[in-house]
């Protein structure tokens, strides 16, 4: 199904006289069609638009080109591509002082610093994201308020969430962005599901919180599913069986596991992998998946991790190693177990502290 974006930017493309509104126009339909993991078609878009500049780029149209480049290796998971071309964009629209497009560079390098882990980046970005963009900008400030709605859902604060998911749908249904819109159903279902795995974990059964997180999951799926987007392919069977072991249905989240793609999956990611693999091998008796697989969750832990997902790992580590007879080893699990968990919600306070002077500011703007 083609989403009202691309029939609008289709418009421009066979009607414009400008030769930067056209580049632009080409520019967002391939970060679009990347959005939805129409990567070759996209590259097309993006390649026509090279030919047609051939060695005449303007700033103007690097600018944009940058970005929709950018984003397409977004799609595609090389994270640090995705941050070389967006900084190089940025930087042009800076020094030109192209506010066009300054916004949205400075919307998605807000994503960039998120999934880096970088929040003070994130907040700037944030900031200048709001500050620059026009009123009429849905792509630049339907991104920036799904960045902050996710760091407000990360931080812990679904009720200060709300409001800028309910902004990002604002935007994306203005413009008709089926995309973000997928996105945002996704993020959603996924932060709501980290934080019922992680409460199950350390002792916390959060029986209505799980079923809204998968009823969310099945509806995102559903969406891109009828809207043909291929973005999110590799990740919902990961989001899935989270929500399965927390439900005990070890088989159905085994299931999802094998049919995994770990290269799909963001290196902070590969511990808590492992130890669902371990988990369900445990509840499945499949002890020599779990001799396979405990070892390397407990080799992931020392790579970079964030502190929910240590906490995480570590408490189903503990219980599977003390259970195959290691007591001393799963102690040691489950008092590291518990200072990441003290860890994150420090983390969660912090966080929280800072988006919430970001959000007034910018409803002072």
């Amino acid at each position: 199904m083609r989403s009202r974006l691309l029939q609008d930017l289709d418009a421009v493309i066979r009607s414009t006289q400008d030769a930067v509104e056209w580049a632009r126009s080409m520019c967002r339909q391939a970060s679009h069609l990347g959005r939805q993991g129409e990567t070759a078609e996209a590259m097309k878009s993006i390649a026509v638009v090279r030919s047609k500049f051939a060695g005449s780029l303007g700033p103007e149209v690097a600018v944009w080109l940058m970005l929709a480049e950018g984003i397409l290796w977004f799609g595609a998971g090389d994270f640090a591509q995705f941050s070389d071309r967006l900084k190089r964009a940025h930087g042009i629209a800076a020094a030109t002082n192209y506010g066009a497009a300054k916004a949205s560079c400075a919307a998605w390098l807000a994503l960039s610093a998120m999934n880096e882990r970088q929040y003070d980046e994130m907040i700037r970005f944030l900031g200048e994201a709001f500050r620059v963009a026009s009123k009429d900008d849905h792509q630049a400030l339907g991104r920036a308020s799904l960045v902050l709605a996710d760091a407000f859902h990360l931080a812990g604060r679904f009720d200060l969430a709300r409001p800028w998911y309910e902004a990002t749908r604002q935007h994306a249904t203005a413009e008709g962005d089926e995309s973000m819109l997928s996105a945002m159903l996704f993020n959603v279902a996924s932060f709501r599901a980290s934080n019922v795995k992680l409460a199950d974990a350390l002792g916390t059964h959060l029986a209505d919180e799980a079923r809204r997180a998968s009823l969310e999951a099945t509806s995102a799926a559903a969406y891109d599913h009828a809207i043909g987007t291929k973005s999110f392919s590799q990740l919902h069977p990961h989001l899935v069986e989270q929500l399965l072991i927390v439900e005990g249905k070890y088989q159905e989240a085994f299931e999802q596991l094998v049919r995994m793609d770990l290269n799909g999956l963001a290196h902070w990611g590969h511990a808590a992998h492992y130890a669902d693999f371990a988990t369900c091998a445990w509840h499945l008796n499949e002890q020599a998946l779990v001799d396979r697989y405990v070892p390397k969750a407990l080799a992931a832990l020392e790579g970079p991790i964030d502190p929910d997902d240590a906490a995480y790992v570590c408490c189903r580590l503990a219980s599977l190693v003390g259970a195959s007879g290691d007591p001393s080893l799963a102690e040691e699990l489950r008092v590291r177990a518990s200072k990441k968990a003290a860890e994150y919600i420090d983390f969660q306070t912090s966080l929280a502290e800072r988006l919430l002077q970001l959000s007034q500011l910018d409803s002072e703007l």
